[in-house]
């Protein structure tokens, strides 16, 4: 683990915002496999020791709300107080977080292994300019289950069989000149957005998991860079950006 790496203060917790907003740099596990593993939760908790009072899913993660891979650049929402943590999550199951993601791509021609033939909503904004919604159940895939997979009507009955009970959708505003897209979704399930882009045909760079044409010492080019969501005291809309 490379300990320089730090996070950034976004929104301090204070009582009138009983919350923190942080970034975390690439490279930094959002959360700690054990108590006291290094991450961007403990680095926020050595700052504000009573994060480490709300009780969460995971007993480990506290009131972690909002998480992303350790290779992504980005947002995390962490309540400061067991109330503020109950009212997060119940504004997820309502449907009212917003998180956003952007995305440097490379197009691929063949689809990768496992993935069920392609079934998208396509609204054509421009010529170069794609809005797609991509939807599908996830299945884990892969040695170790390391990948998920999409699972739609159309995947086999050993793929439904081990797929997730809930369709998760996926918001993607595509430039297919540039390779850039901007994706939003309201419920999250493990590497989602990565996964629909590359059944998309346009993987993340430096995506070692969804994009064949990655080289080894490449970055993955992905970004947590958008968190919208009810304040748990006054039901305000927040808005941050990195």
């Amino acid at each position: 683990m490379d300990t320089e790496k730090h996070i950034q203060v976004v929104i301090a917790p204070s009582k009138e915002n009983p919350f923190v907003v942080i970034k975390k740099p690439r490279g930094l596990p959002s959360a700690p496999l054990f108590e006291g593993n290094e991450c961007a939760f403990m680095q926020a908790a050595k700052l504000y020791p009573y994060l480490l009072e709300v009780s969460g899913k995971k007993a480990i993660e506290h009131g972690l709300v909002h998480r992303i891979d350790t290779e992504t650049e980005g947002l995390l929402l962490i309540a400061t107080t067991q109330e503020s943590y109950n009212a997060f999550i119940n504004f997820q199951r309502e449907g009212k977080f917003l998180k956003g993601y952007s995305a440097k791509c490379q197009k691929i021609e063949k689809p990768l292994e496992g993935f069920p033939p392609a079934e998208f909503l396509l609204e054509n904004k421009s010529d170069n300019i794609k809005k797609y919604t991509v939807s599908s159940r996830f299945r884990p895939f892969s040695l170790k289950s390391a990948q998920v997979r999409p699972v739609t009507g159309n995947s086999g009955k050993a793929a439904q069989k081990k797929c997730s009970e809930k369709i998760y959708t996926t918001e993607i505003i595509l430039d297919t000149d540039k390779f850039f897209a901007k994706c939003s979704i309201k419920e999250g399930y493990r590497h989602q957005v990565r996964s629909h882009l590359a059944w998309l045909g346009f993987p993340v760079r430096g995506d070692k998991l969804y994009n064949p044409l990655c080289s080894q010492n490449e970055e993955m080019q992905f970004f947590a860079d958008c968190l919208k969501f009810p304040h748990p005291l006054t039901g305000k809309i927040i808005e941050c950006f990195c």
